[in-house]
């Protein structure tokens, strides 16, 4: 069982406005919130999140979406506690 105060906890968030959020289609923002939540909890098992998904140009990871579309997340293993930060979503052009 993972200790939900335990500073080594890996959690997810957007690292942008909420009102960004608002302005992608409800399945693009359910499947983001889905794969991140299961990202999230595959790095609180223990495997490096660095290591999942596409490598991109930076440092983010890139992961795909069902519906076609795509989003990045950036680790942040330094700060306590540990961070999964959505940094870009790309909805599929027929979404949009």
């Amino acid at each position: 069982m993972i200790d939900s105060n335990d500073p080594n906890r890996w959690f997810w968030d957007y690292a942008f406005q909420a009102e960004n959020q608002e302005s992608y289609p409800k399945i693009v923002r359910d499947e983001v919130m889905t794969l991140a939540d299961e990202i999230t909890e595959i790095a609180n098992l223990g495997i490096d999140p660095n290591e999942l998904g596409e490598k991109t140009g930076g440092s983010a990871r890139r992961h795909t979406l069902p519906c076609g579309g795509w989003f990045e997340i950036q680790a942040l293993p330094n700060v306590r506690p540990r961070v999964l930060f959505v940094v870009l979503i790309v909805p599929p052009p027929h979404l949009l």
